[in-house]
């Protein structure tokens, strides 16, 4: 849902036992529900600042950044959703990007989510002139508690990068902490390529689309949530690419990298995210006519 132009955004049962990747293991794996186990320390909970320049967040460094940057990969996600509040509204789609620490793609999924009934009984869809998806759309798509596992299981051990991370990992906290697959109150390890846009190129625009044209990155259907998600991992490798030709070394976010691979807030049951693959519902085509599409 990023760079979106046409309104503003504000700036289950018990699990079956938890899994622990094998890229976590060294700094701690998921945490127990309930235990304790896993709440994120102190550098996971600090908000990045503004660099010197005031350009974007502070770049991080260090021999542990060093370390970690060459292991941990990224989960690029863009959601498309019913309003602006995780409070109140929800996800209709998501869209997700696994890449490697060189930030190329090495996996993707997508599909449409089935918010349930509004207040007049019908499936809520919010603003359709932005995302293009009616009800008829969602009608049989899975709930988004039937991907939950399969969302965290993807997530974890990984960098969440989104164009707008505040948005699209406030609606991902909310709903997974909601249903039991990450600890409440954790700070998810994230880097926002929105942020960082002003640090790694000239842009008149943060937005998506023009953060995409001062880049070069092709960009499919705009608030569709896999093509903005493809668009925002785009933004990254372009980003990497310039910190390679600065001398930027380790990458200028090393220190979401260093969060991310001890952050131990998620917990999945792996054979029901093995069973929701199958369960997914991709968007089947661009959607109905969105009037003043800026592309």
């Amino acid at each position: 849902m990023a760079g979106m132009p046409f309104y503003r955004r504000p700036a289950r049962d018990r699990l079956a036992p938890l899994v622990r990747p094998a890229a976590l293991a060294a700094g701690g794996g998921p945490g127990a529900r309930g235990s304790g186990a896993g709440a994120p320390g102190p550098a996971a909970t600090a908000s990045p600042g503004l660099d010197a320049r005031g350009s974007g967040p502070a770049v991080g460094s260090g021999a542990r950044g060093d370390r970690t940057a060459g292991r941990v990969g990224y989960a690029v996600v863009d959601l498309e959703t019913t309003g602006l509040s995780p409070a109140t509204d929800s996800i209709i789609e998501i869209g997700l990007v696994l890449a490697g620490p060189d930030g190329v793609a090495q996996r993707r999924w997508s599909t449409l989510v089935n918010p349930g009934p509004g207040p007049d009984g019908d499936i809520e869809v919010g603003p359709t002139f932005v995302h293009g998806l009616v009800a008829a759309d969602l009608a049989g798509a899975p709930r988004f508690d039937d991907v939950a596992d399969l969302l965290a299981r993807d997530l974890a051990g990984r960098v969440v990068v989104a164009h707008n991370a505040r948005f699209d990992v406030g609606f991902l906290t909310r709903a997974l902490g909601r249903s039991g697959h990450l600890v409440r109150g954790a700070r998810v390890p994230r880097m926002c390529t929105m942020e960082w846009a002003r640090h790694f190129m000239a842009t008149p625009s943060r937005r998506l689309v023009a953060c995409c044209e001062a880049a070069g990155v092709s960009i499919g259907q705009h608030h569709s949530a896999l093509d903005d998600a493809e668009a925002a991992a785009g933004l990254l490798r372009h980003y990497m690419s310039v910190g390679r030709l600065r001398g930027e070394e380790p990458v200028a976010w090393a220190r979401s990298l260093s969060d991310a691979e001890g952050f131990g807030g998620w917990s999945w049951d792996e054979k029901a995210a093995d069973a929701q693959e199958g369960r997914l519902v991709p968007r089947s085509g661009p959607g109905v006519l969105r009037a003043g599409t800026n592309r």
